[in-house]
């Protein structure tokens, strides 16, 4: 069966394994309409394609990169590009992440325990770790201990330090499944590797190093300790950009890539585009990577892609964060690499691993030690776009050496945001280092005019678990988001 195929059946199986979901997260009872029992291989492709769409590919990283400067907003303000987000804007990534990902990675997990088959069983659960780590990265404190028991309609919620040592847990638990002989081997119907399980477990060790780093500044944490945890961990990561976990989206309608759906495509709205600031980064630095990362001017305007357009020349443009931009047809839209129809989306990236690794022999050895992973996970991030091998070497020889910066640190995460275009993880750099530096965007709707810090608590928990969500301190309102989580201790 082509994978084409086989996503649109399994969509449609997604939706039927989703129907009895509703606002209320933990309203998990068994909906009379939808079938009681879906066969493993339906259930893992439905939870992937899910997974992508909704953790992945959708406000999580949309908003974030707004915040961090990668894109910007060219219609009228005020909107989350100058951070008039609200309890409303948070419903929807918490309520699908504990229904539409949670719930059916849970039940993915106990029906392949029931069966003995190992390989779905991990993959389930390095679907849990990674989804619980965006909800406690985004709010702090989550439901965990509680959270899927039916008769607990107002579960409390865990710290985050709790929360990161059941994600590690859960991701070593992973592991051992794929340790295990299995007696069936997913296929074509893993949407993401094909069944090759080498590279699920070189994924899982790629998360596991992430996870140790995270924690890097948080309080009563070692930076050394962590930085040791994450190289050891990166031991048995990705190998290369062949490694890397790309999900496969199609020129079919519902089958697009999200970026695609949600800045190109003309049903939707084309107006989240590259900011002027990241723009402006990558022409100083004389970046290759920029013809790749943004559509020259008048590619794109407020009805989508613009038929025949040819640029003479190339101009690249990005609106001001936090400004009316009068429309996407003045300024540079998302790089079709990442945002065509049937562009892939990035998950993990060998890219990341080596900024990973250079970011830990820096806090360990220094800015000598670092030097040669640093120019690795460039010269990957090029690779992996198709930049010429010239044009990386001579970025790299034009870039000053790590032991010759002021601020080595700034230098390798400046880089990883760019080699991580698009990516939330650039939002918890940011937030864990303080770098890219970054100014606030125009008329900032935070108290205190700052860059938001986390999400605000949705408004369905402040309908139905009032009490808990007040138990956080978390204020309502714009205040909530320059209140830090546990870990962003800097």
């Amino acid at each position: 069966m082509k994978i084409y195929q086989l996503f649109t059946h399994t969509v449609l199986i997604g939706t039927l394994l989703l129907a009895g979901a509703c606002e209320g997260f933990l309203d998990v009872n068994e909906d009379p309409t939808a079938p009681l029992e879906v066969s493993e291989n339906l259930q893992l492709s439905a939870l992937l394609g899910v997974f992508s769409y909704q953790v992945i590919g959708n406000d999580p990283a949309r908003t974030t990169n707004l915040w961090v400067q990668q894109l910007t907003y060219s219609g009228g303000v005020p909107t989350s590009d100058n951070y008039d987000y609200k309890e409303s804007d948070s419903n929807s990534f918490w309520n699908g992440s504990y229904t539409e990902v949670l719930n059916n990675a849970r039940t993915l997990n106990e029906t392949a325990i029931e069966n003995d088959s190992h390989n779905f069983a991990g993959i389930s659960k390095v679907i849990q770790a990674w989804s619980y780590a965006t909800l406690t990265d985004l709010f702090n404190e989550i439901p965990y201990s509680e959270a899927f028991n039916p008769v607990n309609t107002t579960p409390a919620y865990d710290t985050q330090e709790f929360v990161y040592s059941e994600i590690i847990k859960l991701l070593e638990a992973a592991l051992v499944d794929f340790a295990e002989n299995s007696p069936v081997n997913p296929g074509v119907y893993d949407l993401l590797y094909s069944g090759d399980m080498d590279k699920w477990e070189k994924l899982t060790h790629t998360l596991l190093a992430r996870y140790h780093l995270r924690l890097s500044n948080a309080p009563g944490y070692s930076a050394t300790e962590q930085a040791t945890k994450a190289l050891a961990a990166l031991g048995n990561g990705f190998d290369s950009n062949d490694d890397d976990a790309d999900f496969a989206y199609y020129d079919n309608s519902g089958e697009e890539n999200p970026w695609y759906q949600f800045a190109i495509d003309g049903k939707w709205d084309t107006r989240t585009q590259v900011s002027g600031h990241y723009i402006d980064l990558l022409t100083n630095l004389n970046d290759p990577r920029l013809p790749i990362q943004a559509r020259p001017v008048g590619a794109v305007d407020n009805n989508g892609i613009v038929p025949g357009f040819t640029p003479n020349p190339a101009e690249y443009e990005g609106n001001e964060n936090g400004v009316d931009g009068g429309g996407a047809s003045s300024w540079s839209s998302i790089g079709a690499y990442y945002s065509a129809a049937d562009a892939s989306l990035n998950w993990a990236s060998y890219a990341e691993t080596k900024f990973i690794e250079a970011e830990a022999r820096f806090i360990l050895d220094g800015a000598g030690a670092a030097q040669n992973v640093y120019n690795d996970a460039i010269t990957a991030s090029m690779d992996k776009l198709g930049v010429d091998s010239q044009e990386t070497s001579d970025y790299l020889n034009a870039l000053p050496l790590l032991t010759d910066s002021q601020n080595p640190l700034n230098e390798i995460i400046t880089q990883k945001y760019i080699a991580n275009f698009l990516s939330l993880e650039n939002f918890n750099d940011w937030r864990r280092t303080g770098y890219p530096e970054l100014e606030p965007a125009a008329e900032p709707a935070t108290p205190t005019g700052i860059i938001p810090v986390r999400y605000p608590y949705p408004g369905s928990e402040l309908s139905n678990n009032a009490t808990t969500v007040d138990d956080t301190g978390v204020k309502v309102g714009y205040s909530s988001l320059e209140m830090k989580v546990w870990w962003d201790a800097d």
